[in-house]
């Protein structure tokens, strides 16, 4: 929506909007994850002009499984972040396939390895320009790491929320679990953090959406980048302390532990 052509805005974003098709985003690579300026994934122009030869493999993208659509970052130039371009790949080209991966946590997500082999491509399925792939790909990630901030304070409150219901009810050695100083004492960590965590994820929100965009990108970056830190520590923690309050529920899948156990899975992937 921010890049592409009329012909791409018009071929995938209202029936992506509309839920009828999905699209992934494939950056990331075997050899190459927060290194974005020296992925591998190659596509050259034929002869004629009318068409890229995309080669390369793609890891840990989430959708992919399940993608109609596949906004992949090639190389079209030289090495370094000036020769990474952008391309929509679509499912059925030839030479385009994709696996789930066994991850630990977030098993919905669909997340795939990616194979291209001599995928035949569209120059008009160019998004922007030629070698400017690398600008477009960071556009977004302030964004992506705020998205990622909120998910992971509200997980965190998920586990004190859960903890302290399950406290409150479980007895041991005569009394309740709640009335003992120790889990008292984590209770009111797991709360410390998440507020605090959850006020400067407010902070930084206000500021995204008051500030000019130009201006947002340039002054956010930093704080964005410290708050998915702190957030993801936060439930890091949470999740640490959740398990030890639920003892062996937490090491169960379903009943009272669920979501317990369920996040102490999830955590790996936001930290």
């Amino acid at each position: 929506m921010k890049f592409g052509s009329d012909y791409l805005k018009n071929k995938v974003c209202a029936d992506c909007l509309q839920g009828k098709k999905v699209i992934c985003l494939a950056i990331t690579e075997p050899s190459a994850g927060s290194d974005v300026a020296n992925l591998k994934t190659e596509a050259k122009l034929t002869p004629d002009g009318k068409f890229f030869i995309v080669n390369g493999e793609k890891k840990w993208i989430t959708n992919g499984v399940f993608a109609d659509y596949f906004t992949v970052g090639v190389r079209t130039g030289k090495a370094g972040m000036k020769g990474v371009s952008m391309l929509l790949l679509e499912r059925g080209m030839p030479g385009l396939s994709t696996r789930q991966m066994a991850c630990t946590g977030v098993w919905p997500s669909g997340t795939a390895y990616v194979t291209m082999e001599d995928v035949k491509v569209p120059v008009e399925n160019l998004i922007g320009k030629e070698n400017n792939g690398f600008m477009q790909i960071m556009v977004n990630f302030n964004h992506e790491r705020w998205s990622l901030a909120a998910q992971t304070i509200r997980f965190a409150r998920v586990c004190l929320e859960e903890s302290i219901s399950y406290a409150m009810k479980r007895e041991t050695f005569g009394k309740k679990l709640i009335q003992h100083p120790v889990i008292r004492f984590k209770i009111a960590e797991m709360a410390r953090m998440v507020e605090a965590s959850q006020a400067w994820l407010e902070y930084i929100t206000y500021q995204l959406v008051t500030m000019p965009k130009l201006e947002s990108q340039a002054r956010l970056g930093g704080p964005i980048a410290l708050l998915k830190a702190q957030c993801s520590k936060t439930l890091e923690y949470c999740s640490r302390e959740a398990c030890q309050i639920f003892g062996g529920l937490s090491y169960t899948r379903g009943g009272q532990g669920e979501k317990v156990e369920r996040l102490a899975r999830e955590v790996r992937a936001y930290r």
